[in-house]
């Protein structure tokens, strides 16, 4: 009898164990995915993001090497969404910008001017170690604006949505006001409608 009991003892705890390792192995915790593997979906996600991230980059960085042949210095303005979902063009802008700057792009930041304005000015009263001190005439004035917008069509078909997304990005001259570069980059989005029950 006591053997018995033994016996059954251990096949629970040998089931217990099996479903504890079932339970942190499979059932609960968190997954990471490649974000370019993603297969995407109604709304905007990591597809969305790398496709234009990727298309954005290689198409402007061309033609800043190809075409403009000259330094470049770009203050990044932010991308207008106006389509009629919440997208985070923050992130779009972010990719953008870091993958360029990865390929030796340079961006000016006028959020920091009136920093270095005043930094200018305690060089000048003779506080600052005159190695360290930041010179004045040093700041650099952008020659170019990168912007655009997120815009998008939406229409329903039977029970099925079809969104038509279009990403465009411009690069502007502020010399001449002109557009030196401009790209887009769409997408055809179909997924089914849901149905509202009762």
């Amino acid at each position: 009898m006591i053997k018995r009991n033994f016996t059954v003892q251990k096949i629970i705890i040998f089931a217990s164990i099996i479903a504890l390792s079932f339970i942190s192995c499979g059932g609960g915790g968190t997954q990471y995915v490649d974000p370019a593997r993603d297969r995407g979906s109604a709304a905007w996600g990591p597809r969305e993001v790398k496709t234009t991230v990727n298309r954005m980059v290689d198409s402007l960085y061309t033609y800043l090497r190809d075409d403009w042949g000259r330094p470049a210095y770009i203050e990044n303005r932010p991308i207008r969404n106006r389509t009629s979902e919440h997208i985070d063009t923050q992130m779009v802008s972010n990719e953008i910008v870091t993958s360029l700057i990865r390929k030796r792009i340079t961006f000016i930041d006028r959020t920091i001017t009136d920093d270095a304005i005043k930094e200018m000015e305690m060089g000048m009263t003779g506080l600052i170690d005159p190695a360290t001190a930041i010179p004045i005439g040093g700041l650099v004035s952008p020659n170019f604006f990168l912007e655009g917008e997120i815009s998008d069509n939406v229409r329903f078909v039977g029970n099925r949505q079809v969104q038509y997304l279009v990403v465009t990005l411009r690069l502007t001259e502020l010399r001449t006001r002109t557009i030196r570069w401009q790209e887009q980059q769409e997408f055809l989005k179909v997924s089914p409608t849901r149905s509202v029950g009762f």
